[in-house]
């Protein structure tokens, strides 16, 4: 397995979703635009998001491309808060924040066949990883979820390193 992963047919097909979510609005904006929700919750909202998911992916990444090479397992920062960072920054705060901040009601769709997809992809990785680590991946898979990330972990777990505990 590569340091990429399942992740080029996740954002290919990802990227298929929001081709059609983004057409189906230019073809039809008065159907596919969030109205009933006042603009400025739409924007405080989606920047919420990304306020969190930006640096979430970044951490994810940095973390992946430091340790990578050295074959370990990740369980600390933004890998103790989910098992699958990068992919459950943008579908859990990217794409929705995203899609918040343009009124896209077609495109609150993409973040959810995203997940579906990548609940098939990431077996893949989920073998690999098994494999590779055993029981140690096991115990984190029990305790760590998938996708959907334990915020408050992340903090635990970034200050346990800081501290040095």
């Amino acid at each position: 397995m590569s340091i990429f992963g399942v992740g080029p047919v996740f954002v290919a097909l990802s990227a298929l979703y929001t081709a059609v979510a983004l057409t189906l609005r230019a073809l039809y904006p008065q159907v596919f635009t969030i109205t009933c929700v006042p603009r400025w919750v739409l924007v405080t909202a989606g920047a919420v998001l990304l306020g969190i998911g930006v640096p979430f992916f970044f951490a994810a990444l940095a973390t992946l491309v430091r340790g990578f090479p050295q074959g370990k397992l990740f369980t600390s920062g933004v890998y103790a808060t989910c098992r699958h960072p990068v992919y459950g920054a943008w579908v859990v705060f990217n794409v929705p924040g995203m899609v918040l901040l343009v009124g896209n009601s077609i495109g609150l769709l993409v973040p959810v066949a995203m997940y579906a997809t990548l609940r098939v992809l990431v077996r893949k990785e989920e073998r690999f990883l098994e494999d590779a680590f055993g029981d140690e991946y096991r115990a984190y898979r029990k305790r760590t979820p998938s996708v959907f990330p334990l915020l408050w972990r992340w903090r635990a777990s970034t200050s346990k390193l800081r501290t040095g505990s």
